[in-house]
């Protein structure tokens, strides 16, 4: 990737950076905020779902506001409302001050997930967005893992509050370094082009494409938060083992993520897709007959993840750029519409498999894993291609 580019996508990189570790920074603090507090569980658990409500429901606002306002705006509404929302937070003295901050907060984060990809689909040519969409992906892979870790870390020198002191420093600091790689529109927009959510929906390409990206990621969000439970019930492990499972497959994602842009332009977009969701249900397929016949153990249970998890990075980034090849006017739309998508489905998975993360099969969860990747895989055979839309991303 060229040097210009890369000044691009570091700076975007790092929004989504800060964005998601409002999420996964903050994990560790629960008990403590818990303790704090003298609240129980359930209401401790909230402050996440209440994050990860605002997080879905902003989608489509900002992608309202990156169409009307222009990324760069966006960016500055998201970033300070994250500073003020993490200072609010850190000052809290009740719950439900907490509650609806930590609310608030998700909304703001939403602005990294439309944002930086459609600026990096928009300003760089299609072999260097893949790469541009896959570091953003490999970034998005590290902070899962990493930030429990560090968060854990800071709680032998701080409680919960110092938790988001630090989180709004570092956003802080996010801030002029993203401003001066985010445009103030879009390149290459026409406001006279039809932006409406239903000429984004009315091309059966980006439905087609959207409906297989949700599915296929919805799967690993699915695993991803069943696997506490998988890893307790089913397997008899302790908590170290679902961080060790998470680190494995981040580490299996980035390997595979970094090369995404040099599969795509040896086997084409359309392969490397289809070539991912095809190893993703084959994986799934493969786990679930497996396991009718023996125990299956932490080993084969975390090949399997860093296989799955590579098995998204040859196919996510291409998806995303392909799902976001349409006109600027109408790429804040489709973005915020794709990871709506994305989390609605990893939400409903989550729920279906949820009944049976108390049984020691993981059967159950490999079912529904595998329905998704079927369908996903579907969805992408045969490969739709571009015959209701214009290429008009910039070079």
């Amino acid at each position: 990737m060229p040097t210009a580019s890369v000044k691009t996508v570091l700076p975007l990189s790092l929004l989504t950076g800060v964005s998601v570790l409002s999420m996964d920074f903050y994990l560790p603090a629960v008990p403590n905020l818990q303790a704090s507090f003298g609240i129980d569980v359930t209401l401790a658990q909230a402050t996440i779902t209440l994050f990860l409500a605002g997080l879905a429901a902003s989608q489509l606002l900002w992608a309202e506001l990156l169409t009307r306002i222009g990324p760069r705006r966006s960016v500055q509404i998201g970033i300070w409302l994250l500073v003020a929302t993490n200072v609010a937070c850190a000052l809290a003295t009740t719950i439900q001050v907490l509650l609806v901050m930590r609310l608030i907060q998700g909304f703001a984060a939403g602005a990294a997930m439309v944002v930086a990809p459609s600026v990096v689909r928009a300003t760089l040519p299609d072999e260097h967005a893949v790469r541009g969409i896959a570091m953003i992906s490999m970034v998005e892979a590290i902070i899962p893992a990493a930030g429990p870790v560090l968060g854990a870390a800071l709680l032998g020198y701080a409680d919960w509050r110092g938790t988001f002191w630090v989180l709004g420093a570092l956003t802080l600091l996010a801030l002029p370094l993203v401003l001066r790689v985010t445009p103030r529109e879009l390149p290459g927009l026409d406001r006279t082009v039809d932006a409406t959510y239903a000429a984004v929906l009315g091309k059966s390409k980006f439905r087609r494409l959207a409906v297989s990206h949700a599915l296929s990621f919805g799967a690993l969000i699915t695993f991803v938060a069943s696997a506490p439970q998988l890893m307790a019930n089913a397997l008899g492990l302790g908590a170290s083992a679902f961080p060790a499972l998470q680190v494995l497959g981040a580490a299996s994602f980035i390997v595979v993520a970094s090369q995404a842009g040099r599969i795509s332009k040896r086997l084409g977009v359309a392969a490397a897709i289809q070539l991912g969701a095809c190893l993703q249900a084959a994986l799934c397929a493969a786990m679930l007959v497996l396991s009718f016949f023996i125990s299956l153990p932490f080993a084969g249970i975390a090949v399997f993840w860093c296989a799955f998890c590579g098995g998204l990075a040859v196919r996510g980034p291409a998806t995303f750029t392909e799902v976001l090849a349409l006109p600027p006017a109408q790429m804040g739309r489709a973005s915020g519409l794709l990871t709506l998508a994305v989390l609605v489905v990893g939400a409903c998975g989550t729920q279906l498999a949820a009944p049976f993360m108390g049984g020691s099969s993981v059967a159950p969860l490999l079912t529904v894993m595998l329905a998704a990747c079927l369908l996903s895989l579907a969805a992408v055979l045969p490969y739709p291609h571009m015959r209701d839309q214009a290429a008009t991303v910039a070079p």
